[in-house]
């Protein structure tokens, strides 16, 4: 993914939304913190991703998103450490790296290669992985999620979430099949109601978050833990699903891909009402959302801030820019603005 050439996916923009401060998600008094430790994570994240540049560029190419993946780790967690930032900032970009082989960007792939492909990370946290040896895209998504889990899931407070992780890849990878059927016709377009349930696995909100409790978790760890805050992890994926999709309806119709809002153009209503639609159901959602935090037992504190925290700040990201093309560069003239 060369800076000289990069992709068309990487180069549509959405000219429809205004553009917003791209870290009003992140409360003033945490900016310069949140900036810095992001930064300073960037290196780390970069060593582990560095043999695996077919999928994942450089930080200073317009296809990367490693300095947004860390970022966003930090400003979910502004308390965490360097090093966690760094682990759950390569895991965001491996995420990012498996939605452009499911849709399409670093390859093609058919729904059941997409199946299969999930279907092999989740049997590695089953103790059933080989060592893989494909190459290209897959390949690398492969290793790096081995390297990556072999490193995270080391530490035994982590480990105890590896059933939960596996369950939700498996989810992910079945939402993100029936997603390739529906962008190529297999299957007829969903209704709204139906696209956005699929949604809440494909964003892979709620795969981030399992690993989520492992850094921040209570101690001990155990599933209960999970268990107790999916439904409010649930509701936070939806709106992180449909502020996506305000950010990229128009790349999606080019591509031909279902969307919340040209769901809602496809039956009649027009672009802008739709766009307004979508953004009151993410309020009403939000709401739901904040009320599901509050109820979560106080030991889940943590867990439940940074949701709030992470919807917050990725929710406000999608309204200024994409997540692509934030460039390490970027990330360090934003320290030096903020004072850092």
């Amino acid at each position: 993914m060369p800076d000289s050439s990069p992709p068309a996916y990487f180069s549509i923009r959405n000219t429809l939304l205004k553009q917003s401060d791209q870290l009003a998600g992140v409360p003033e008094p945490d900016r310069a913190a949140v900036l810095a430790t992001a930064l300073d994570a960037v290196p780390v994240a970069a060593g582990f991703l560095r043999p695996y540049s077919t999928l994942f560029a450089e930080g200073d190419s317009s296809a990367s998103r490693l300095a947004f993946s860390c970022l966003s780790a930090a400003a979910t967690f502004p308390d965490a450490a360097r090093d966690e930032v760094a682990e759950l900032g390569t895991l965001t970009a491996i995420l990012f790296g498996l939605d452009d082989i499911a849709d399409n960007i670093a390859g093609s792939w058919s729904p059941d290669d997409v199946l299969a492909i999930f279907g092999r990370l989740s049997s590695a946290l089953r103790g059933q992985g080989t060592d893989p040896g494909d190459e290209g895209p897959v390949g690398e998504a492969l290793r790096a999620w081995r390297d990556w889990w072999t490193r995270f899931g080391a530490d035994p407070e982590v480990a105890v979430y590896a059933p939960a992780l596996a369950e939700q890849l498996d989810l992910a990878g079945a939402a993100m099949a029936r997603e390739r059927a529906w962008s190529e016709g297999g299957e007829p377009w969903p209704d709204y109601d139906t696209y956005v349930d699929n949604g809440t696995q494909t964003i892979l909100y709620r795969t981030w978050w399992v690993a989520g409790l492992g850094v921040r978790g209570p101690r001990p760890a155990h599933d209960r833990h999970w268990r107790a805050v999916v439904s409010a992890t649930h509701l936070g994926a939806a709106c992180m699903r449909l502020a996506n999709d305000i950010r990229t309806f128009e790349r999606e119709r080019s591509e031909g891909k279902p969307n919340s809002v040209l769901i809602l153009e496809r039956a009649g209503t027009d672009t802008r009402a739709a766009v307004d639609r979508v953004a009151a159901h993410i309020a009403e959602l939000n709401g739901r959302f904040l009320n599901a935090l509050a109820a979560l037992p106080p030991e889940l504190a943590a867990i439940a801030e940074g949701q709030r925290r992470s919807v917050a700040f990725n929710g406000a990201w999608y309204l200024a820019r994409d997540t692509h093309a934030y460039t390490v560069r970027e990330l360090a003239g934003d320290v030096g603005a903020h004072g850092g």
